[in-house]
């Protein structure tokens, strides 16, 4: 089958997804508050994780998932979904599976990294689908998609600090890791989308469950810290922050295009670096804002390729919005995945789902 041709116009289509005349201003600027308040709670996230050093990532992600299983009620109650209906369980499985461990892997790079740092390596995610794109969803890798790789894989290398071995963090590894497996997640959502799967709500649901699963796994191998005074405000916070980002982008994407939410919500990194100053007194090195600036040009870079075959209204909303939003539990934000370079670059960390 013949591939459909790619339009490479990002900036065009946010400017057009601005001033779309089918949504009214009001509208619009609901959106993107709605978009901020998001990007906001997945911070707020990511500072509960950060105000528990002495509970390992394991445990973090275990009552990560219980927390967030209480809250599935509410969710079905925003959705209209129910969270189960026994169908596509194989590949939900592994979707639950793969954000799971990326959300471990986010919490432990938590621990040896900046907040800023941290988030900027969440944004591998879009790097990584491009290369798993064309094995698993048999796309062919554009080459006007290389400049943005390129992007990405020299600002990496910045974060990193390649050059200076005294200077490399392991903990660089786990934040890369968790890039990669949320991309794995993103490839297992396409896939539902081209079966036609839409429930939100049940993506969420095996998210917990898995969650559930890998934090047991993991914390079996670590001394427990049952949280104790604010601590267990902490382990609420979890859940609870990455329910309202949730809710937030399900409104934001009916109320403004994909696109516009996709730019917005990297202003996560600007919220997790200040974050992190403010309350850790972190300062990131120049090697990571440069870096940091290159991952986010090539990530924007990568939102060019709009295979045709999507859709020619850039108001449409249809799956992006629904289905792979929950990732963002940092698997945050995704859209009508059935192509995976132009999804790859309007998502975000598993965090959320």
């Amino acid at each position: 089958m013949e591939q459909p041709s790619v339009i490479y116009q990002p900036f065009k289509r946010l400017k057009m997804a601005l001033r779309s005349k089918k949504r009214k201003r009001s509208s619009i600027t609901m959106g993107v508050v709605t978009t901020i308040l998001a990007s906001l709670s997945f911070t707020f996230m990511s500072a509960c994780a950060k105000w528990l050093p002495e509970m390992p990532s394991g445990e973090m992600t275990l009552f990560r998932g219980i927390v967030g299983l209480f809250f599935i009620p509410l969710l079905c109650l925003q959705t209209k979904e129910h969270f189960f209906s026994g169908k596509h369980k194989c590949m939900l499985c592994l979707r639950g599976l793969f954000g799971s461990i990326a959300l471990f892997f986010y919490f432990l790079s938590i621990e040896g990294l900046t907040l800023g740092d941290s988030q900027i390596l969440s944004q591998l995610a879009a790097f990584f689908m491009c290369l798993l794109s064309p094995i698993f969803l048999k796309e062919k890798l554009p080459r006007q998609a290389i400049p943005g790789m390129l992007f990405i894989a020299i600002g990496t290398l910045c974060v990193v600090q390649i050059w200076n071995f005294n200077a490399f963090n392991m903990y660089t590894l786990f934040g890369i890791g968790g890039g990669f497996f949320s991309a794995a997640a993103y490839i297992v959502i396409s896939r539902l989308a081209e079966k036609g799967f839409r429930s939100n709500t049940e993506i969420v649901f095996y998210f917990q469950i898995f969650s559930i699963l890998v934090g047991l796994s993991m914390a079996g191998n670590e001394s427990w810290i049952l949280p104790e005074g604010w601590d267990c405000f902490f382990v609420i916070g979890l859940g609870l922050f990455a329910l309202s980002a949730q809710m937030f982008m399900t409104w934001a994407f009916q109320h403004v295009n994909s696109l516009v939410v996709s730019f917005l919500m990297y202003s996560e990194i600007l919220f997790h670096v200040i974050f992190g100053w403010a309350f850790w007194d972190e300062i990131m090195a120049p090697a990571s804002w440069f870096g940091g600036a290159l991952i986010v040009a090539g990530s924007i870079m990568l939102m060019a390729f709009k295979p045709k075959g999507i859709d020619h209204d850039t108001h449409h909303h249809s799956l992006r919005g629904r289905v792979a939003m929950p990732v963002a539990d940092k698997e945050k934000a995704a859209g009508k995945i059935t192509g995976g370079f132009s999804a790859a670059s309007e998502q975000s960390l598993p965090k959320s789902s």
